[in-house]
């Protein structure tokens, strides 16, 4: 605590004289105060509330207070001289030390990572950037998330394209085999699907889909592009894009990841690079022209967020992934213990790890969903995502890695 405090004292004058000394700094600091966190008990390297019980790391994360402060204080010196900080140089490296960051978290090559703002992002640009003939297919599931369907669904009349949509069924998830996922994808494909979207974890009732098996026979199709949505995955379980044959993938690192909001990144792959166009123009098209740079630059942009990222992807590597997921299967599996033999809850999510992951969902028999939220919350300060769906009145549960058992215990018990 001695070591935080004094940090956070002199974070300000490093941030306010050289940004670049302030990055080292700040990352050597950040790495010594990582490894000594307690991963069964660290609330209190957080800022939330002492009387919020935070669930709903699928909506949008919290940030570790240190990570916090030092966006604060790059925000800080950026208005000290704007010009200086937006447009000297002084904060390229930096931003290029997150970019090397986030290729190393998913195991691609730096120059095919956009800092782009969020997932929905990069399938806003496929559906306008990709070149579409008439006949083309789109395929995704009901599972896909709004931001990875609906720019598809907005541009198909403008770019000539049309949309395929199938269900999966909600009310078989939890029996749902491995095998029963990947062929109910594969049968779907047709010889115009030129574009298949996947989720890798949805956003309803946490199914984890086969990628790596899904693309190999959907190439073995005719597929041209496969793209993922991991916005739900990354930051919670090992995700290797090199090992999985993807033309793009989308991300929101304000959940899982834990970054500030409005910053993110994407992949899009190097083959890519001659034949989808960007979606914002300006003249950075040009001078980054062959890296994935080109779908990022639009101009003036929020570089303290941007910078910042640095602490979040340094935090990342100080719990190994297979840790990280062993940690977030820990709390699954204790979940769906407590549902057991209890004759009001249901489990409405996968039971088998391996099509799972730290996003559950479940269901309250004779309440509405809605409404057992508000009474959690009120009465308890417990954040969780309600869904009033047809198929599905559940309760969405997503604890990450400061959150504990004892935390899931009060979710049951309240419930």
């Amino acid at each position: 605590m001695n070591s935080r405090r004094n940090f956070l004292k002199n974070i300000g004058i490093l941030a306010s004289t050289s940004p670049l000394a302030f990055m080292h700094s700040y990352s050597e600091w950040l790495s010594e105060e990582w490894n000594s966190i307690d991963f069964n008990n660290m609330k209190d390297a957080y800022s939330l509330g002492e009387d919020v019980v935070y669930l709903n790391h699928g909506s949008i994360g919290t940030i570790p207070t240190a990570v916090h402060k030092a966006h604060v204080e790059l925000l800080t010196a950026c208005e000290t001289n704007p010009w200086f900080y937006m447009w000297s140089g002084e904060w390229e490296e930096p931003r290029e030390m997150v970019r090397r960051k986030c290729a190393e978290l998913i195991n691609v090559s730096e120059n095919e990572i956009a800092l782009s703002h969020n997932t929905t992002e990069v399938f806003n640009i496929m559906a306008m950037g990709l070149p579409w003939k008439e006949g083309d297919e789109v395929l995704f599931s009901n599972l896909n998330h709004a931001g990875a369907s609906l720019p598809f669904v907005h541009h198909q009349k403008r770019a000539g394209f049309t949309v395929k949509t199938f269900d999966i069924p909600i009310d078989r998830i939890p029996e749902l085999t491995k095998e029963e996922v990947i062929q109910m994808h594969i049968d779907q494909i047709t010889p115009n699907t030129r574009l298949l979207v996947l989720p890798h974890i949805d956003n309803m009732v946490g199914l984890r889909t086969p990628v790596k098996e899904i693309s190999k026979a959907a190439r073995a199709k005719g597929v041209d592009w496969v793209a993922l949505d991991t916005a739900q995955s990354l930051g919670m379980i090992p995700v290797d894009i090199a090992d999985m044959d993807l033309d793009v993938m989308g991300t929101s690192t304000h959940k899982w990841v834990q970054t500030p909001k409005g910053v993110s990144f994407s992949y899009i792959r190097e083959n890519m690079f001659e034949i989808m166009e960007p979606m914002w123009v300006s003249w950075g098209q040009t001078r980054w022209a062959g890296t994935a740079r080109r779908y990022e630059d639009y101009g003036t942009r929020n570089l303290p967020e941007v910078v910042a990222m640095n602490g979040s992807l340094d935090f990342q590597k100080t719990m190994p992934s297979e840790s990280r997921e062993a940690f977030h299967r820990g709390l699954w599996q204790y979940a769906m213990e407590q549902t057991e033999g209890h004759p009001d809850v249901k489990w409405r999510s996968p039971k088998d790890w391996e099509l799972s992951g730290s996003l559950f969902a479940i269901e309250i028999s004779g309440e509405k969903a809605t409404e057992c939220f508000q009474r959690l919350n009120k009465n308890h300060g417990i954040v969780v995502r309600a869904f009033d769906e047809p198929e599905l009145n559940t309760l969405r549960v997503s604890p990450n890695v400061m959150n504990t058992k004892d935390e899931l215990s009060l979710l049951f018990s309240s419930i």
